[in-house]
């Protein structure tokens, strides 16, 4: 029959002629395909299971997935990717029990309310039986939940993050406070590129802990819209481990009123090309008088820099009213601004870092300025700033900047 000598013929093009085929059919279709034969579903669930996802309170949850691959075990080789929509905490638990031989990535994130809990007693057992992923590189642990604390994890918990082949880690909206129990080296991330921590608690010492055993850090972004957990002039000693490898530094600090205001010293972050910072934090009370600049800038910033971003000169938590009364935060409507100026202490600041470029940071090339929805473009600057070799450009709170570090150490 036509169609039976056509099914061979395909059977007999090359697995990955084959793949190049099927790639053109949507999840469904290829889903479809498997049931065809044995033979069907032994070259479909390869390119079907590379990437896993979850849907929470469905037939396709992590529970659901548990359940498939314990009896399913061989679709666990076929696993690349796994992105899940909630923390199950306890089936999150029994998935990392299983070791998957090409995992390179997991997503898990929680938006809703956490409805399932267990006890220390069950969790410790649990998170005993979990296991390294071997290549896996990438790991996003965030739980956001409106209106409930920080999602608060254990000292054993720590295990959920120990995969010494990471890269890049992201830990949103948790408490990790605990792990400063841990001992130093014990999470293995020795080669560990980036680490982003957005809106987390801990302390100086569960932080050390993501930092010690690494010292290829490249990119760091740590943001927080309320206070800080500890001191900013902290934070420099903090990040000392990774001083040498460290080329980009994210402070994305949305309040306004430091702990001590003594500013932070960055001298010794010789490699450091990209600061993202709100200037308050780095310079302290003493930024305020324009005749301390030229002590100040040369004994807080990096002296290699080349891309400064000034964070909140403009506060994002400007809030405004319309002609009808009603309050909303600092996004405001198309063509909407309260043509607000740059403060005097900003103003001279960028002036100076503009003209003294070449006495204090030599290799600067940007110097941008966050939040400028409702501001007035400092157009008055631009010249200046083209004169001296440095652009100068406002940032919306929707502009988010990572540069590669290739193209920083070109510059």
């Amino acid at each position: 029959m036509p169609s039976s000598r056509g099914e061979s013929h395909f059977f007999r093009l090359p697995l990955e002629v084959q793949w190049m085929v099927l790639r053109y059919l949507d999840r469904g279709n290829l889903a479809s395909f498997t049931l065809a034969c044995h033979k069907s579903r032994d070259i479909v669930e390869p390119l079907l299971y590379s990437k896993v996802f979850t849907k929470i309170n469905t037939h396709n949850d992590t529970p659901a997935l548990v359940d498939f691959l314990l009896r399913r075990p061989h679709v666990v080789g076929f696993i690349r990717s796994l992105v899940l929509d909630e923390f199950h905490p306890v089936a999150y638990r029994q998935l990392m029990a299983i070791e998957f031989p090409n995992l390179e990535s997991i997503t898990v994130e929680q938006d809703i309310e956490l409805r399932r809990w267990i006890g220390d007693e069950k969790r410790r057992s649990l998170n005993q039986l979990i296991r390294e992923q071997p290549k896996l590189t990438n790991l996003t642990f965030w739980i956001e939940v409106e209106d409930e604390p920080l999602f608060k994890l254990e000292e054993d918990d720590a295990i959920l993050f120990r995969h010494r082949k990471l890269q890049f880690m992201r830990m949103s909206h948790i408490d990790f406070s605990a792990f400063e129990q841990l001992e130093v080296d014990y999470l293995w991330h020795s080669k560990l590129k980036l680490l982003f921590v957005e809106q987390c608690y801990y302390t100086y010492e569960a932080f050390d802990r993501l930092l010690s055993p690494t010292a290829k850090l490249q990119n760091i972004l740590i943001s927080h819209n309320n206070a800080l957990p500890f001191s900013e002039k902290l934070y420099p000693a903090l990040l000392s481990p990774v001083r040498e490898s460290l080329r980009i530094l994210d402070l994305t600090w949305r309040w306004n009123i430091p702990f001590e205001a003594q500013g932070m010293d960055f001298t010794g972050f010789l490699n450091l090309h990209f600061l993202r910072v709100p200037p308050i934090y780095l310079l302290g009370d003493a930024y305020m008088e324009v005749s301390e600049l030229p002590n100040l800038i040369p004994a807080k910033f990096p002296p290699n820099l080349k891309m400064l971003l000034l964070e909140n000169i403009v506060p994002r938590s400007v809030r405004l009213m319309n002609e009808r009364g009603v309050v909303f935060p600092g996004y405001p409507p198309p063509g909407y601004t309260l043509a607000l100026t740059l403060m005097p202490r900003d103003c001279q600041l960028i002036k100076y870092l503009i003209t003294e470029k070449a006495n204090v940071l030599p290799r600067l090339k940007y110097i941008l300025m966050y939040y400028m929805e409702l501001m007035e473009d400092p157009s008055h600057l631009y010249p200046l700033a083209k004169e001296y070799g440095v652009t100068l450009g406002p940032l919306l709170s929707t502009d988010y900047l990572n540069p590669l570090v290739e193209w920083l150490d070109g510059l």
